[in-house]
Parts: C-alpha cells; sequence; structure tokens
C-alpha cells in the first residue's frame, strides 16, 4: 500500500463517518434509530441486506473456505443457503410483524412467555459480537499493510461503532448501499487479473488435479460430517434478527420481498467470483503454507495499481464495517427494548434512554469481539461456532412460532432452548464426538433432541395463544 492508497482509505472512512454524523440529527427516537422510521426504499433494502450478509465471512471468509473445500463451497454451502432464503422472502418474514413487533424475542414472548424470550434474547446477542469479522479485519491488515492484526481491527471495530451510535438504522442502510457498491466492484474488478495470471481454467486443472483433485469436484472437495452441517446451518438465516429488522423498516412488505428477490442473483454470481478466488488462492499456494486470507489480500494489492488497491481495501473493510454496524445495532435494541425492558417488568425506556444504552452495548460488543476473535484458525470457523450455539437453541422454538398455527405451550418453547443449549455445551466441551478426525458440529445432535423437548414439553404448560384468543372472544 502506498501513501496515496492509504489516503484514499482515510478519505474514503472519513466520508462514511461524516454519513453517519449527517444521519445522526434525524435519529432521535426509536422508531426513526432501530427501524429508519419505516422507510427504507427498495434500493437501500438490497444494499443493507447484501452488504449485511456479505462480510468478512461472506468475502474474506469465503475465500479461505474455497480454498480447502475447492468447487464444493458453491454446491454445498452457496446454492443452499440461497436456495432456502426464497421462502424467506415470500412467506416467512413478513409473518414476523404480523405476529409480533418485529424483533425475534417478541414473537418469543408472545407464544412461550417472559423466560424463553429472555433466553433467547441472550443467545441472540451472543451472535452479534460477530467475532469472524473481527477475525476477517486482522488478516486484512496484514495482507494490506503487514500491520498488527489486533491494531487494525481495534480501528475498524472503533468506526463501526461510531457508525451505529450516530446514524441509527437510516445512517446504516446508506454506509451500506456504499459499502455494497465498493465491495461487489472491487472485488469483482480484481478477480480477472488474478484468474488469468493463474493460466484460467487449464492453469487451475493442471495446479490441481495431482495434489488435491477432489477440488475440481462438486462434492469432493468437503468432507462428509462438514457438508452435513454446513447444509444444515444453511436455514440459520430464518432466525438472523437483521433480517426481520430491515423487513420490519421497508416502506412496504412488497418492497422487503423484492429487495430480498433481488439479491439472490448478486449473491449466486458474486458467490461465483470469491469461490473462484479461493481457488485460485489454493492454485497459489497448494499445500496452504500461508494464511490463505492474509494470501488473497496480498495478491490483491500486490498486483493492482495505485487508488484501485485502496478502494479494494476499503470495499473489503467496509463489508467487514457494513456488517459489524448492523449486528451492533440490533443487539443493542435487544438489550434495551427487549431484555431489559421484561425485566423492569415491562415498563418501557424513555427513546433516549433505549438509545443510549444501544450505544453502550455496541462499544462492549466490540470490546468483546476484540478478544476473542482471533481464537480461531478460520474466519468462517469462528462465523460457525457463534452460529451453531444459537441455532441449537433457538431455531426449532422459533419455527414453531413462526410458521404452526397450533398448540404451543410455555414449557415446549422453554425446554426446546434448555436442552439444545445443553446439549450443545456438552458435545461442544465435555464429551465431542469426532469421526475420520472432524469433531462433530453438536447442531446435529442438539437440533433433534431440541425438537424432541419441544413435542414433550407441548404436553404440560400453557398455551398462551389459546388464553389471549378467549380473553379476545
Amino acid at each position: 500500500m502506498t501513501i496515496i492508497d492509504n489516503i484514499v482509505v482515510i478519505l474514503c472512512f472519513a466520508g462514511i463517518l461524516g454519513v453517519g454524523y449527517y444521519f445522526s440529527k434525524t435519529s432521535q427516537d426509536m422508531d426513526s434509530f432501530y427501524k429508519a422510521n419505516r422507510s427504507l426504499p427498495w434500493s437501500l433494502c438490497v444494499g443493507t441486506l447484501m452488504a449485511s450478509w456479505y462480510g468478512g465471512a461472506g468475502v474474506v471468509g469465503t475465500v479461505g473456505y474455497a480454498t480447502t473445500m475447492g468447487f464444493s463451497a458453491f454446491f454445498i454451502w452457496s446454492i443452499g443457503a440461497h436456495a432456502v432464503r426464497f421462502p424467506l422472502a415470500l412467506w416467512i418474514a413478513p409473518r414476523i410483524s404480523v405476529k409480533a413487533k418485529a424483533t425475534i424475542p417478541d414473537l418469543l414472548r408472545a407464544n412461550y412467555g417472559k423466560p424463553a424470550a429472555v433466553l433467547g434474547a441472550i443467545a441472540i446477542v451472543v451472535t452479534c459480537l460477530s467475532i469472524g469479522e473481527i477475525a476477517a479485519v486482522g488478516y486484512v491488515g496484514e495482507g494490506a499493510w503487514h500491520a498488527n492484526k489486533f491494531v487494525v481491527a481495534i480501528i475498524v471495530v472503533a468506526v463501526s461503532i461510531a457508525i451505529t451510535c450516530m446514524g441509527g438504522l437510516m445512517g446504516v442502510a446508506v454506509t451500506d448501499m456504499i459499502f455494497f457498491f465498493l465491495m461487489v466492484t472491487c472485488v469483482s474488478a480484481a478477480f480477472p487479473q488474478l484468474f488469468f495470471s493463474m493460466g484460467g481454467f487449464e492453469g487451475i486443472k493442471e495446479a490441481l488435479s495431482g495434489p488435491a483433485p477432489e477440488m475440481l469436484t462438486a462434492f469432493g472437495g468437503t468432507p462428509i460430517p462438514q457438508a452435513i452441517i454446513l447444509i444444515v446451518l444453511c436455514i440459520n438465516i430464518y432466525k438472523d434478527p437483521t433480517f426481520y429488522q430491515r423487513f420490519a423498516s421497508a416502506n412496504s412488505a412488497k418492497t422487503g420481498k423484492r429487495a430480498m428477490l433481488t439479491c439472490f442473483s448478486i449473491w449466486l454470481s458474486f458467490d461465483v467470483v470469491t469461490i473462484m478466488t479461493g481457488v485460485l488462492i489454493r492454485v497459489y499456494d497448494v499445500n496452504l503454507t500461508t494464511q490463505p486470507e492474509v494470501t488473497y489480500i496480498s495478491l490483491i494489492v500486490g498486483t493492482l495499481p495505485v487508488v484501485a488497491k485502496g478502494l479494494f481495501v476499503v470495499g473489503i473493510l467496509g463489508a467487514i464495517v457494513s456488517t459489524l454496524d448492523s449486528y451492533y445495532l440490533i443487539g443493542g435494541e435487544i438489550i434495551s427494548n427487549d431484555i431489559i425492558y421484561m425485566l423492569r417488568g415491562d415498563r418501557p425506556l424513555k427513546d433516549k434512554v433505549s438509545i443510549r444504552i444501544t450505544r453502550i452495548a455496541s462499544v462492549c460488543f466490540g470490546i468483546i469481539g476484540l478478544l476473542t476473535a482471533f481464537r480461531f484458525a478460520r474466519v468462517y470457523d469462528a462465523f460457525l461456532f457463534l452460529t451453531s450455539i444459537s441455532m441449537t437453541l433457538l431455531f426449532v422454538p422459533m419455527m414453531a412460532a413462526l410458521m404452526y398455527d397450533g398448540k404451543k405451550t410455555n414449557v415446549a418453547g422453554l425446554s426446546s432452548m434448555i436442552v439444545g443449549a445443553v446439549v450443545w455445551i456438552v458435545f461442544q466441551y465435555i464429551c465431542p464426538i469426532t469421526i475420520s478426525g472432524i469433531q462433530i458440529d453438536p447442531v446435529l445432535i442438539g437440533l433433534p433432541l431440541s425438537f424432541i423437548a419441544f413435542l414433550i414439553g407441548n404436553r404440560y404448560g400453557t398455551d398462551l395463544n389459546a388464553q389471549r384468543r378467549l380473553k379476545g372472544m
């Protein structure tokens, strides 16, 4: 990175902070701060959905994972993850705005009571730490500047917190739109030069057919246990709070659907670029002697011209910032408007107090993330770790609340969540199961047991929805 490139990076982020400051003037109450006055147009919905999903895990993490999975990363992870979003866009996400106040904890409370809602809210807040994104920042810093990854992570986390605290959802959405454009443009523009420098498809085939032929097949690059967990975790999106927040903040339900459907073609196309890039990195370093994420950044920065490499780094870091600020905002909202609200005996906080708590929570998220992010071998490992926790605990009761209109008792919801959490802890830390040298993710054990606990628990307790229907008669 040259001085000019560094100036480009500084100016871009200064401009982004300026955008956040501008929207801070219009984000003075809870509806504007958390929901952008429910006025997001189609374009901003597309930009913020794309940028929130494709952060460090979606770009840098995918490149790193594809160096070991090869083309199977696309056929197993990418196609699976995007295919399950069609029902989310068309039928499921709009239902949460009908059944609750557009937050997952409120949905859980309406169906299972306050204890289940608090437990679910805590699980969601843990995922909002987004430690995989912070880990990705460190690799970008090493690859672009050969800098200490912790120092670079501190700077990027500070920018993310500033955007969250100043502009609320509208500031986040507008900056997401800017980062979305830079990310897609810069990452895609850097791909052709790398592709042809490695000899194109012939070069890939020649380099990998000997040492790693499984990389060239649709399913062979991924061990079966890993493939199973990736397929299962594709449905993790159904409990992602940021997607429901975006739907609730769109200017209409139709806008949210159209935005989500528009994103599908962008997501699949962009995955082709990032996964092919990961395969090319494996060609460059067949034996993976260095961290693939760092190799990726170093290669691109070393080949792009001045200014272009600065914009590329802004695009990568911007993707990470756009994910961090989105999850910091929704995590802070859940702490103030769900957890504290319920612990106060359903007494709502004043707007300024709620926003202040969200800002404090954002700082706490950043600190905790910085302390834990670099304990994982790869970016996607951190992402899958948090996803596995929340999936095991939340998926069964949440899907039942959204999609099943029959009897659902408070005991069913709470027992399902407790069993899922306990099983995850036991098989993650106490007695992990390993097959062919690969540890089986506890979500594969926890999900079915969570469902069984729900069915058994549903025979006891109180059906809160039935009670409300009787009171309304």
